[in-house]
């Protein structure tokens, strides 16, 4: 991958890209054992979160094998991947889907429960952060931060710490796709008018409408997102 892709690149599949060039130059075999998530992560200057998905995603194709007390390694009938292009390409698709579906799952009755227990204030910082992002797509800056800052917010008023705690552990995939989401621009505009919808809602303390909204903005971003990946990855190119 080039240094001009690396930039551009979502962060666990720039993980996936470095371990399939190590296993296309033979610097990887069958039974060699990778770095552990935290080294990995160091040596690439990115979270564990996205090091973790990516052996997940390699651990379904087949290519590595995760077993307690072993570490990683790469699977011992693993066969050099250069006909394989097209199962990465699958694979980074299947987590998209996997992402989403759990947000689909859970965040509209986030949703529904912040409408019904948020505080004053916290109603107030949904409301804002909605108006934030808008008024930051307006003037053509970053806006993903902001974009996690309202679905925390959101979480943060539920008052369900394991909730939150789910959150969690998706947020440095979610960073990932919501740079999808940032080349699309009719995507975006969607996003924020639903983000002011779903706010409106919140503050007025309306759980359905809360959760019909939250439910159609996730339907709607996820086709966006499966089309963008789509695109991404038939534009990545092979090696």
């Amino acid at each position: 991958m080039t240094n001009d892709a690396r930039k551009h690149a979502l962060i666990y599949q720039t993980v996936l890209e470095h371990i399939k060039s190590l296993l296309l130059e033979g610097k990887l075999r069958a039974g060699d054992r990778l770095p552990t998530v935290n080294e990995m992560a160091r040596e690439l200057g990115v979270g564990p979160a996205s090091v973790r998905e990516a052996y997940r995603v390699l651990e379904t194709m087949g290519i590595l094998e995760v077993r307690q007390g072993r570490g990683t390694t790469v699977a011992a009938d693993f066969v050099e991947p250069a006909g394989r292009v097209e199962d990465f390409k699958v694979a980074q698709q299947q987590t998209v889907t996997a992402v989403m579906e759990t947000r689909r799952l859970i965040e509209p009755s986030v949703a529904a429960l912040a409408a019904e227990r948020a505080t004053a204030k916290e109603r107030e910082a949904i409301l804002q952060a909605a108006r934030d992002m808008d008024q930051l797509v307006k003037e053509g800056r970053d806006f993903v931060e902001p974009d996690l800052n309202f679905h925390d917010l959101i979480f943060a008023a539920a008052h369900n710490p394991t909730l939150a705690q789910t959150l969690s552990g998706l947020r440095e995939v979610m960073v990932d796709l919501r740079r999808l989401v940032t080349r699309n621009p009719i995507a975006v505009e969607k996003a924020v008018h639903y983000h002011q919808l779903i706010a409106l809602a919140i503050y007025e303390g309306n759980p359905e409408a809360a959760q019909v909204l939250m439910k159609q903005h996730l339907e709607d971003a996820e086709q966006e997102l499966q089309s963008s990946s789509e695109r991404v990855a038939q534009s990545a190119p092979a090696r």
